[in-house]
């Protein structure tokens, strides 16, 4: 496993502060615009949207969004912004009336963006969206909330959001779904007692998540590539096109399994079962298979959290094999096993073991639990409500996914400071 480009630490507040006074001054004036604005913002007003980033993910919520305004639920696309030249032509050449934006700074300062989606790389996660609750905007923000190495910079950004009065969904859309609904409801029904552990995984055959595709021309760092703003707070290294990418293999960047893909299996149980930050985190793991390029980030990964519920959770992953094995949460009286597990969408059917009486099968769901996301972010934005996914939530998934990849890359058992609220190794 190599290690890191810098060591495994947050950014410091003063840092991220000397980092963001370049565009003090105009997210101040678009903080009072956009503010100003919400204050009279009727049910029937429609939203306008900004994409901060593109790439494959960004371009699915753009879809979706576009789908939404077509349908007339009171949304559209205002503005899109990527570091990539060719890719932010091609995203506005796809809705009609949208500005082109390269620096995601001046989309925040467009006043007819009222919400803001993110889905850049990790490590941009939460300085953007920093940015955007500074200039007064809502913020859809794909999961994980940020960088395994920024779980300081993460609680800011709850902090700020909370002083701010922001609306911020965290792309978990599990939360969002029909079928893991049925699991709270027998959860909260008392249906297998009390929870005292469960077991969950991810598995895949195959490392196309990390190597991704790369143009075959000779692209360089310039107006229609912005290198420096890809690498936001990451260590200040020479460009490669692999980097800029497919820079889900790197650390500097992302976290494999545990970052990429735990948030879809483990998110879910974390909201179903009420759980906070856990108090201590174990992992293992390390690249057992795809060894034969400049793969930094593990392909086969392990965590274990506990958590002060009196809960232990494990969750297992491999990208060598894809056979399935039943999630389960087991709790003194019995035990929920789930079947035909499509973590995206859903799964088939769940079924109830109770220790006394007849097990019993229950449908489950696969529709569109994204677009469920979005609709409850969109009336939440209405409403001033709080969504499904919110920024506190994310906070709390954030801790347990740095405190393994620390413990990892560290080779230390890491725990929960609840004084401090502050990761120890």
């Amino acid at each position: 496993m190599k290690k890191p480009t810098q060591p495994a630490a947050t950014i410091t507040r003063r840092q991220f502060l000397e980092k963001s006074a370049k565009t003090a001054t105009f997210l101040a004036t678009a903080s009072t615009v956009l503010i100003s604005r919400r204050n009279v913002l009727g049910a029937n007003e429609t939203l306008g949207v900004g994409f901060i980033g593109v790439g494959g993910r960004g371009s699915s919520h753009l879809g979706m969004v576009q789908g939404l305004a077509n349908t007339k639920e009171g949304v559209r696309v205002a503005a899109i912004s990527d570091a990539y030249g060719p890719r932010l032509r091609s995203a506005v050449d796809r809705c009609e009336g949208a500005k082109a934006y390269p620096k995601h700074q001046d989309l925040l300062a467009d006043k007819n963006v009222d919400v803001v989606c993110i889905a850049t790389p990790d490590r941009l996660h939460v300085p953007q969206a920093l940015d955007a609750i500074r200039a007064g905007k809502d913020v859809y923000c794909e999961k994980p909330m940020g960088h395994w190495s920024q779980f300081n910079l993460a609680r800011q950004f709850f902090q700020e959001t909370q002083e701010r009065k922001r609306v911020v969904q965290i792309g978990n859309q599990g939360n969002s779904s029909k079928a893991w609904k049925v699991v709270e409801d027998l959860v909260k029904q008392g249906a297998i007692g009390r929870p005292q552990h469960v077991q969950v995984g991810y598995f895949r055959g195959g490392d196309w998540g990390e190597r991704m595709p790369v143009p075959k021309e000779n692209v360089q760092p310039g107006p229609d590539l912005n290198w420096e703003g890809f690498l936001g707070d990451a260590p200040k290294v020479p460009f490669t096109k692999d980097r800029f990418f497919s820079w889900h293999k790197y650390l500097d960047y992302a976290g494999g399994p545990c970052t990429d893909l735990f948030p879809h299996v483990f998110t879910p149980i974390v909201h179903v079962l009420g759980l906070k930050f856990p108090s201590v985190a174990a992992s293992s793991g390390g690249i057992f298979k795809y060894d034969t390029y400049d793969r930094e980030v593990p392909d086969t990964f392990t965590m274990l959290l506990d958590y002060p519920e009196r809960l232990s959770l494990t969750v297992v992953s491999t990208l060598a094999n894809d056979y399935m094995t039943e999630p389960a949460i087991r709790g003194d009286e019995g035990t929920i096993t789930l079947q035909g597990t499509q973590w995206e969408t859903g799964f088939d059917s769940v079924t109830v073991i109770p220790k006394k009486g007849e097990r019993k099968t229950l449908p489950g769901d696969k529709s569109n639990s994204t677009l469920a996301h979005w609709r409850n972010f969109l009336e939440c934005v209405r409403s001033r409500g709080k969504p499904v996914s919110d920024v506190e939530f994310g906070l709390h998934v954030q801790a347990a996914m740095s405190m393994a990849m620390l413990g990892f890359l560290n080779k230390k058992m890491a725990r929960f400071d609840f004084a401090k609220q502050e990761i120890v190794l």
